[in-house]
């Protein structure tokens, strides 16, 4: 499928901008230093989006397109079901930890989403599909009822991101491998798997 000029100046800005944060947190991103660090002048960038938030909307939804690509390309296959659903979830910390201003960029910007925006409910569901998959040698081996994925997965994820913006927080005491451990436990108490 060919893309647009515009589309293709879209996608090289949202490039920019992902480096920009990468290295320097979102608060670099600026109009005028997207202008500076693409070339483009900063009246021009609204030709390519809306405004600032509809860009860094559009932002978001690259970025975690991009996670969602990097955690599904590892195979976290173990003999244990358990272990390898923990293992899944090891990959997401050693994400974030890779990637700290990503998750400050997830987590901390305030976000507006476009009205009639269905972008983020498309990503939802990819995530749950893929939280079905992921669960599926847990319910095969009868250790988790596929109605309770919902909850379960939601239960590890809020928890993680809430250990992992402890970590990243301005006391930032909270360690990449405490969380590992932490998880450990949760994931053992939440499958009733005992050490």
């Amino acid at each position: 499928m060919k893309i647009s000029k515009k589309e293709r100046t879209q996608k090289e800005i949202i490039e920019a901008a992902k480096e920009v944060i990468r290295k320097k947190g979102h608060e670099s991103v600026t109009v005028r230093n997207l202008a500076e660090v693409t070339g483009y002048s900063y009246t021009n960038l609204y030709y390519y989006f809306k405004d600032l938030n509809a860009f860094l909307w559009a932002l978001r939804l690259d970025m975690i397109e991009d996670m969602i690509t990097e955690l599904v390309s590892v195979s976290y296959i173990e003999d244990d079901p358990v272990e390898e659903i923990l293992s899944a979830f090891f990959g997401y910390i050693d994400y974030f930890f890779m990637h700290p201003n990503i998750f400050r960029f997830f987590y901390f910007y305030p976000f507006v989403q476009p009205d009639k925006d269905s972008s983020y409910q498309k990503l939802e569901q990819r995530f749950h599909g893929i939280w079905q998959t992921s669960f599926s040698r847990l319910i095969n081996e009868d250790i988790i009822k596929i109605e309770d994925i919902g909850v379960v997965a939601k239960t590890i994820i809020y928890t993680l991101q809430g250990m992992i913006m402890l970590s990243f927080s301005s006391n930032g005491t909270t360690k990449k491998e405490d969380i590992k451990d932490e998880l450990k436990k949760i994931i053992n108490y939440l499958f009733k798997k005992n050490k």
